[in-house]
C-alpha cells in the first residue's frame, strides 16, 4: 500500500502546488463569480419565466432574475475550472514524460490530477453555493452545491482531456469557453424553457442544470440529473488517461542476441590503428 500511496501523494503535492502558484487563475476563481452574480442580480429584469425541470416532474414557476443568477453562477465556475484544470494539465506536460522515464506509474500521474481537480470542483462549487445563498434562499442548499459540483467535476474533466490532446493554450481556452457558452445557453430557461431537445440530454451541463433548478426553487431531491454531470467527469477523465498513456509510451527495442555494432569511437580507433600498420605492412611486403 505505501509503494502506491507515496508516488501519488507526491504527484499530488505537485499537481495542488502548480494551481497554488498560478495566481491569476485563484484571483478569477474568486472575482469571477462574484462579479458575474452581481451583475446578474443587478441587471437582469423581474418576471416571472415557466420552465421545464424534469426531477421536479414538469413545468415550475420561477422569477428570471434568479435564474439568470444561477446561470451565470454556473457558467462563471465551470469555466474557471475547465481553465485551471487545462492549464494544469497542457504545462505539466514536459514533467509529466520525464516523471515517467523516471519510473513513476502513469496511473499515478493521471490519478494526482483527477483528485486535485475534484478538489478544485467542491471548492469552487461550495463558493458559488454560499454566494447563491446569500443572495436568495435556496429550498435545498445541499443539493444546489452536489449539482455545482457535478457540473466543475463535468467541465474539469474536459480540461483535462484538452490539456493532454492539445499543443497549445488558444485552442484550448477557445474550446472551454464556447463549450460553456453554447451548454449554458442551451439550459438557460429564458432561452429554452421546455429543455425537450432529443440531444440536450447528452451535454455535459444538462443534468446539473436540472438538478439547480430543482434545488433552488422546488423540494424534488435531483441527485440523479446531478449524478449525469459525473458521468461526464468519468468519460473525459478516462480519455484524458488514455491520451497521455498514448503521448508518454516508450519505443524502445529488445536487445538483440548478435553481435553489436562498434561504437564511432571505436570505429575511429579502428581506423586509425589500421592507418598505423599499414605503412610497416607495406615496408614488410616490399622487403618479401
Amino acid at each position: 500500500m505505501k509503494a502506491h500511496g507515496t508516488p501519488f501523494t507526491t504527484v499530488l503535492r505537485f499537481v495542488l502546488a502548480a494551481h497554488v502558484r498560478n495566481r491569476l487563475a485563484l484571483l478569477l476563481a474568486i472575482t469571477f463569480p462574484l462579479v458575474w452574480i452581481f451583475v446578474t442580480r443587478t441587471c437582469s429584469y423581474h418576471v416571472t419565466l415557466h420552465f421545464q425541470v424534469f426531477p421536479a416532474g414538469g413545468y415550475i414557476d420561477a422569477d428570471n432574475n434568479r435564474t439568470m443568477q444561477i446561470n451565470s453562477a454556473m457558467n462563471a465556475v465551470t469555466v474557471t475550472a475547465g481553465f485551471m484544470a487545462f492549464m494544469e494539465a497542457l504545462k505539466s506536460g514536459p514533467l509529466d514524460r520525464r516523471l515517467v522515464l523516471a519510473g513513476y506509474r502513469r496511473r499515478h500521474l493521471m490519478a494526482a490530477k483527477v483528485a486535485a481537480l475534484l478538489v478544485i470542483a467542491a471548492m469552487l462549487a461550495a463558493y458559488a453555493a454560499v454566494l447563491l445563498q446569500l443572495s436568495f434562499r435556496q429550498e435545498q442548499f445541499g443539493a444546489l452545491l452536489l449539482a455545482f459540483f457535478a457540473a466543475n467535476a463535468a467541465f474539469g474533466g474536459i480540461g483535462i482531456m484538452l490539456g493532454s490532446l492539445l499543443r497549445g493554450e488558444l485552442e484550448g481556452f477557445f474550446s472551454i469557453i464556447m463549450a460553456s457558452i453554447i451548454d449554458n445557453g442551451l439550459q438557460n430557461p429564458g432561452m429554452n424553457p421546455p429543455a425537450d431537445q432529443p440531444a440536450l440530454p447528452l451535454l455535459p451541463l444538462h443534468g446539473p442544470a436540472q438538478a439547480a433548478w430543482a434545488a433552488a426553487f422546488t423540494e424534488a431531491w435531483p441527485a440523479a440529473y446531478a449524478a449525469r454531470g459525473l458521468v461526464w467527469f468519468a468519460l473525459t477523465a478516462t480519455a484524458a488517461l488514455l491520451i497521455f498513456c498514448l503521448r508518454t509510451r516508450s519505443f524502445h527495442r529488445a536487445p538483440s542476441r548478435s553481435t553489436p555494432a562498434p561504437l564511432p569511437a571505436q570505429t575511429a580507433d579502428s581506423g586509425q590503428a589500421n592507418s598505423a600498420a599499414a605503412p610497416g605492412t607495406a615496408q614488410q611486403s616490399a622487403g618479401h
